[in-house]
């Protein structure tokens, strides 16, 4: 009999499911049934033994996450790593599946060294066991956190975690501080205006202990301010009840309470269901991270395509600028094809450009540096923007300090994004009828600097080089000169800008010089 964990692949897209068994198969699992949407899922679910779930999320007949709360209303498959699959992060929809019960989340396009961790992560989760009810009143369920009682409960001890009870009778405090103050961190409160206000404090606890019987402000009113309040909402509660009163039980429930522990207390059960409990809530709050990690990350990918599209106007505008000068002369220079070559190169370039980006972002970027001769590729981007703002009769004026060549020491391709950025940004300053004037100087390092007789306004002045900064400029994104200081800092080099009604806005540039 095969130990290999039997893997249910859900997807409506056949070559969807055809990719993930072929990276199964790599990843060296063998056993694996598909399905082509989430009712045929459910008829294999209820046929076969399935240990991992993938499935993705848009479906026709029954969605991804339809198939999840399916599932985890099965008692079967409440606890079976369940995988969803999607190419959209939205974090309303996501946060459902993860109050739903969704395990792990991958996003597309991803590859197989993402699949095989989330997979192997998963499978070696340790399952939550069977529900065993201290008390089992008729009118509930048995809590989701119970473990089988016994003298030697393992308990994971995270003395980072804050535990409050809450109790007006003190030897029960004593008694809950006693059991639980070895392997977490435990406030105390005597009543419930103080428990809410610990709970509204910065050093709020990640799990409340709160006897429903209080005088003044019982446990029902203290759960009710807790969760109609938006800072305290997320407060777990597990509330004390006496064993005789299951309508207490339902109503706490109701309220929000996570879980419940009847009276008098059993220290083993106190600890078991707490340490349950607590480990579930450690999953849920690493899936939480997870999901603004790929959150920031899909967010990454799409700024790093507004700066790549942004970047790619120019060179389009001067492609097609050279090609109706050659129209209308009706005859075609080595030079003008020269010209065309180079900037269909350079629109190829910036694809690949857009990886460079995303590493960047993500601190995973490492600059193989070589001899970039600043001078000619200045003069290039000058020329492209200069066909690109002809129209609005912007002159751009280049000034070159130093004789002969001059290599900086970085990355020709990301030296080219950053200047052609900043010096397009320049012209869309400027006002019409003006100038750009660039300036390329050498000493220790290479300075290039760039000058408008446009104005920044004041309200973006401080933070000018920051993401998604623009103000007054149509179609603006805030990526040009966000993208610019990137480059810049990547290359070892560093940027700044300064502005004024009297001289204008300077852009500059300094990056390391190489010797060649």
């Amino acid at each position: 009999m095969s130990t290999q964990p039997l893997f249910l692949i859900v997807d409506d897209y056949d070559q969807m499911r055809r990719v993930l068994v072929s990276n199964l198969k790599t990843l060296g699992y063998t056993n694996m049934i598909t399905a082509s949407n989430g009712e045929d899922a459910i008829r294999k679910l209820n046929a076969n033994p399935v240990n991992v779930i993938l499935s993705d999320w848009n479906m026709p007949q029954m969605t991804g996450l339809e198939l999840l709360e399916w599932v985890r209303k099965d008692k079967k498959y409440r606890f079976t790593p369940f995988i969803m699959i999607t190419a959209e992060i939205e974090r309303q929809q996501v946060e459902k599946a993860i109050a739903a019960g969704v395990s792990d989340f991958i996003l597309k396009p991803f590859s197989s060294g993402t699949l095989s961790e989330k997979i192997r992560k998963n499978l070696q989760k340790t399952p939550v066991k069977t529900p065993i009810p201290t008390v089992k009143p008729q009118e509930s369920e048995a809590s989701p956190f119970d473990a089988p009682v016994s003298a030697d409960v393992e308990i994971k001890v995270d003395t980072t975690l804050t535990i409050l009870a809450v109790d007006d009778v003190p030897d029960n405090l004593t008694l809950i501080s006693s059991l639980l103050e070895n392997d977490y961190r435990v406030k105390v409160a005597s009543n419930g205006q103080k428990a809410i206000k610990i709970c509204q404090s910065a050093d709020k606890p990640n799990l409340v202990l709160l006897d429903v019987m209080m005088p003044d402000m019982d446990g029902f009113d203290v759960i009710k301010e807790l969760k109609a309040n938006e800072e305290t909402s997320d407060i777990p509660v597990i509330f004390f009840t006496a064993m005789d009163e299951p309508d207490s039980i339902i109503k706490g429930l109701e309220a929000g309470a996570v879980d419940y522990v009847t009276k008098p207390i059993k220290p083993t059960v106190l600890k078991a269901r707490v340490g349950n409990f607590l480990r579930y809530h450690r999953g849920y709050e690493e899936l939480k991270n997870t999901l603004d990690t790929m959150m920031e990350n899909a967010k990454l990918r799409d700024d790093v395509e507004h700066i790549v599209r942004h970047d790619m106007k120019s060179p389009l505008a001067a492609i097609i600028g050279t090609i109706n000068s050659v129209g209308k002369n009706e005859s075609i220079t080595q030079e003008q094809l020269k010209t065309i070559e180079d900037l269909s190169y350079t629109l190829l370039n910036m694809v690949n450009l857009s990886t460079d980006l995303y590493k960047i972002e993500t601190g995973r970027f490492q600059l193989n540096a070589k001899p970039v001769d600043i001078v000619r590729l200045t003069e290039k981007v000058a020329e492209e923007i200069r066909l690109g703002f002809s129209t609005k009769n912007i002159k751009i004026n280049t000034k070159i300090q130093v004789a002969g060549e001059l290599f900086a020491f970085g990355d020709e391709l990301l030296s080219y994004s950053m200047l052609h950025n900043l010096i397009k940004n320049a012209a869309e300053a400027a006002p019409a009828g003006s100038a750009v004037f660039i300036t390329v100087d050498s000493g220790e390092n290479i300075k290039v600097s760039i000058r408008n007789l446009g104005v920044v306004p004041e309200s973006i002045r401080d933070n000018f080089f920051d993401k998604f900064v623009t103000v007054g400029k149509r179609g603006g994104t805030g990526l040009g000169t966000y993208s610019a200081r990137l480059i810049a800092e990547a290359q070892n080099g560093s940027i700044s800008m300064s502005t004024s009604e009297d001289s204008g806005t300077t852009v500059e540039v300094t990056l390391p010089r190489a010797t060649v």
